[in-house]
């Protein structure tokens, strides 16, 4: 028999509110996150999330994420932060991706009949592997993601509010070299998004 591990009890037990509980937008430097990773509760469902594809994660992470976006432009967009292809390979899913899908986004150029902005998960995507990010120091970090990132089709983003969006921010490494990426098509602004930090 196998012994439930012991986050993904704290995410079947967790309700939304529990996780509400938590959610203080703050702005880190260059970043805004969500949610202190600190948090026992926070931290399982990140990983859950992350490393179990747990749908009751992916769900709750979303429902976070949904209110936090209606305060953006309907015209805004949502890109997640993508997966090397050996890791989505891996994995089966890039976890950020799937927390977005669930939080009500359409992926659809037409009008949102909501008020959240639109997914676009297709527009960026990794160029190479990088070594996971949790290992390296702060220096080592930066360099591991320079340039790691590309642009598909290069899009029309120009004039466009851009919310570039990860699950764990440390030191927003990530999150900035997608935002070089990004910058040369012009968008109107870049908002640098963590679930936790």
């Amino acid at each position: 028999m196998f012994r439930e591990r012991d986050e993904h009890k704290i995410v079947r037990e967790l309700s939304i509110n529990d996780l509400k509980n938590h959610l203080c937008p703050t702005n880190h430097s260059d970043f805004v996150f969500l949610m202190p990773f600190g948090e026992p509760a926070v931290r399982a469902v990140i990983h859950e999330a992350k490393f179990h594809g747990n749908e009751k994660a992916w769900r709750l992470l979303g429902e976070i994420l949904s209110d936090y976006l209606k305060h953006f432009p309907e015209e805004s967009i949502v890109i997640p932060i993508p997966l090397s292809s050996t890791r989505l390979r891996q994995r089966g899913y890039n976890q950020v991706t799937e927390v977005a899908q669930r939080s009500g986004m359409t992926t659809s150029s037409k009008p949102p009949s909501s008020s959240l902005p639109r997914l676009r998960a297709d527009l960026l995507y990794r160029k190479r592997d990088t070594t996971p990010q949790t290992s390296l120091t702060r220096q080592e970090r930066l360099k591991n993601v320079t340039e790691a990132f590309g642009v598909r089709n290069q899009p029309d983003i120009s004039g466009a509010h851009i919310i570039v969006l990860d699950d764990v921010a440390t030191t927003g490494a990530t999150l900035k070299a997608a935002e070089a990426t990004l910058r040369p098509l012009r968008p109107a602004s870049i908002t640098l998004l963590a679930l936790a930090h």
